[in-house]
């Protein structure tokens, strides 16, 4: 039964289904709630709400439901069957096409988070200078003293920056410097796990950037994780389901 796995107030995020019927990814999900269940395979979801409108599902469209319930993350396809109002709020009835699957990949789930971090980009002048570092045996004393130096200083120029939210396996984050797709950079996050602070350096690839309208010369850019050690992912996943944890006590009171 649907109430062993869901839980009124649960959070869903809801996805658009591209022509294969599989979630774009590219496209950021909607952020809905459950509401009430009808029936074995039909549930009432709140309307999401984007830059403080409601965004209208469309009927007899399909979706991806992503459940972020107490017994880990469960997803689902769905067809939005009819819209109501219930004390002014939006509420669709939703009739679930197929049966809920645990997602087992811990590392994609997203916190949505607004957090301060520094960053820089991996020049091709540094994976120059590391490689002939590397091949150290044709580079005399001096020249690798030169190059170490130069390292030093590349690895000094950070940028600040502010990340929309997190997960095991990338991130996403708004700058006003340009980037390209296919850019290698480092990530520095502090962050507080088990009371204590932890400062992190990640290595990652920028997977796509879109300039933001509301937001006149910011860009937004997506980052995959690359390389990234097994304890660090681990710690991530950590402190993101301790986040979580935080948020739903405090929303319950």
């Amino acid at each position: 039964m649907l109430q062993d796995i869901l839980s009124i107030g649960d959070k869903i995020h809801i996805r658009l289904l591209d022509h294969t019927g599989k979630p774009i990814s590219k496209i950021r999900p909607f952020v809905s709630q459950l509401v009430d269940y009808s029936d074995e395979d039909t549930i009432h979801i709140s309307a999401p709400i984007i830059n403080n409108r409601v965004f209208l599902l469309e009927p007899g469209r399909k979706y991806n439901l992503c459940f972020y319930t107490n017994k880990g993350l469960y997803q689902c396809i769905c067809e939005i069957n009819e819209k109501s109002k219930d004390n002014n709020v939006v509420i669709f009835k939703v009739k679930l096409s197929s049966d809920l699957e645990k997602v087992q990949r811990r590392q994609y789930y997203r916190l949505e988070m607004v957090h301060e971090i520094e960053y820089r980009i991996i020049t091709a002048e540094e994976e120059q200078l590391n490689q002939k570092l590397f091949h150290s045996a044709s580079v005399d004393s001096v020249e690798a003293a030169n190059y170490q130096k130069r390292l030093k200083e590349l690895d000094d120029a950070w940028e600040k920056a502010t990340i929309n939210d997190l997960s095991g396996g990338g991130t996403r984050f708004n700058s006003k410097n340009v980037h390209q797709p296919g850019d290698r950079l480092r990530i520095r996050l502090d962050l507080m796990s088990d009371d204590k602070p932890k400062r992190m350096t990640v290595e990652g690839e920028i997977i796509a950037a879109n300039k933001l309208i509301h937001l006149p010369g910011v860009y937004e850019y997506r980052v995959e994780f690359k390389n990234i050690r097994k304890r660090d992912r681990e710690d991530l996943i950590k402190y993101i389901f301790e986040q979580e944890r935080r948020r739903r006590k405090n929303e319950k009171g």
